[in-house]
């Protein structure tokens, strides 16, 4: 794949994260205030549609990948399933003791799917450490810029839903995750650091 398909693949995989998360804080709530059935039913699944097709930019990403970077793929892709099924398991056990309620065991799982991307990401990273290859996550645009892409979409995101929505849970959300996506940002830098400094000793 060449570099300018790299960053138009990226692209495409951050258009669809943003408008995840756009849809999931502002038109997914709509399901719990409308009657309608039918129209409920379409305000909740109106987060899918993104997701879908994330997953089928990742396919083709791997399906035209050589052998060496399927590899890495599928062992990215085991960690990832690993993960969620790890996520899934501890909140289904918690929600069943009622230590969850209803709503917060519903509210984990939207968040699978994000989880199994890190997951994913991280899998393949070391994979591909492991193989001697570029990991797909380090291809491309610069990974500064899309950990700083992700954390001015939360952080913004935040600012509408506290400034003109009013609403602060779902403002405090979206914070926590541009903190927590910045912190991991600088944790994998440092991380980088020290390991490009370790080669070269």
């Amino acid at each position: 794949m060449t570099d300018q398909a790299r960053k138009r693949y990226q692209i495409r995989i951050m258009l669809a994260i943003a408008i995840y998360v756009v849809v999931l804080l502002g038109v997914w709530p709509l399901a719990k205030s409308t009657a309608d059935a039918w129209l409920k039913a379409l305000y909740a699944l109106t987060p899918v549609p993104p997701i879908l097709y994330v997953i089928w930019l990742m396919a083709q990403r791997v399906l035209g990948s050589d052998e060496l970077e399927q590899r890495t793929h599928l062992v990215g892709l085991g960690v990832a399933a690993a993960a969620a099924s790890v996520f899934g398991i501890v909140s289904g056990f918690l929600a069943a003791a009622n230590v969850l309620d209803p709503d917060a065991a519903a509210a984990a799982l939207i968040w699978v799917f994000p989880l199994m991307i890190v997951a994913y990401s991280i899998g393949q990273l070391v994979s591909a450490r492991r193989y001697g290859t570029t990991p797909c996550i380090e291809e491309g645009m610069p990974l500064a810029l899309r950990f700083l892409y992700v954390v001015v979409l939360f952080a913004g995101l935040a600012a509408y839903l506290y400034y003109r929505k009013h609403n602060l849970d779902a403002a405090s959300t979206a914070l926590g995750m541009a903190v927590g996506v910045g912190v991991c940002a600088v944790g994998f830098s440092i991380w980088r650091h020290l390991r490009k400094r370790s080669s070269q000793q």
